[in-house]
């Protein structure tokens, strides 16, 4: 699994992502509505690329290639027994 991060700033509006600087002589890339949403969904979650449809997978390691994405391991997630509680958040009173 791996935690992708976007290396640039990008716009994400009307159905689209638009990143600056990557496209073709450093112009801005509009990605399309799929590409859009592979793009949010990678920076949203860590990712399995070996799972991930072929053109998809393509895409986001085009785009690490080129700088443009940064991949690093996902952190392990410590597993809690399904019966285990779950800490209550400490209210604002408390140690004082």
């Amino acid at each position: 699994m791996l935690r992708i991060t976007s290396e640039l700033p990008y716009l994400d509006q009307a159905g689209h992502v638009y990143v600056p600087l990557a496209g073709p002589a450093r112009s801005c890339l509009k990605l399309n509505r799929h590409a859009s949403r592979v793009w949010r969904e990678a920076l949203r979650r860590p990712v399995d690329l070996d799972t991930l449809p072929d053109l998809d997978r393509d895409f986001l390691l085009g785009l690490t290639r080129n700088g443009v994405l940064r991949t690093t391991p996902a952190p392990a997630t410590a597993s809690r027994p399904a019966s285990a509680p779950v800490p209550a958040p400490a209210s604002p009173s408390e140690g004082v």
